[in-house]
């Protein structure tokens, strides 16, 4: 098996309501699960929150902490999203097939 190491990049997405077409991504600065998982309302301590969460009005002071460049909210033509992506930080290392 080939094995490489992950971080994982958390970051906001921003799309269209009308055409649903990604306009932007904003950085999370910092990102501290426990803080977040009580945030979206994630009942299980032991998820990383890899999947996507939406963002609602009320979560928006929650993330002006993290944001390191905020968008401006429009709620009536856009929807927002906490997303994560893993990031490959070492090259795989290789094995030996045969002896």
């Amino acid at each position: 098996m080939v094995e490489a190491e992950f971080t994982v990049k958390r970051y906001l997405t921003e799309f269209s309501l009308e055409t649903e077409e990604l306009l932007a991504e904003y950085d999370l600065g910092s990102f501290d699960l426990s803080k977040f998982q009580v945030e979206f309302d994630e009942p299980n301590t032991e998820n990383p929150m890899f999947d996507c969460y939406t963002i609602k009005e009320k979560n928006v002071e929650f993330l002006r902490e993290y944001l390191t460049n905020e968008p401006k909210w429009d709620f009536i033509n856009r929807t927002y999203f906490i997303e994560a992506h893993a990031i490959l930080t070492s090259s795989p290392t290789p094995r030996p097939c045969c002896t």
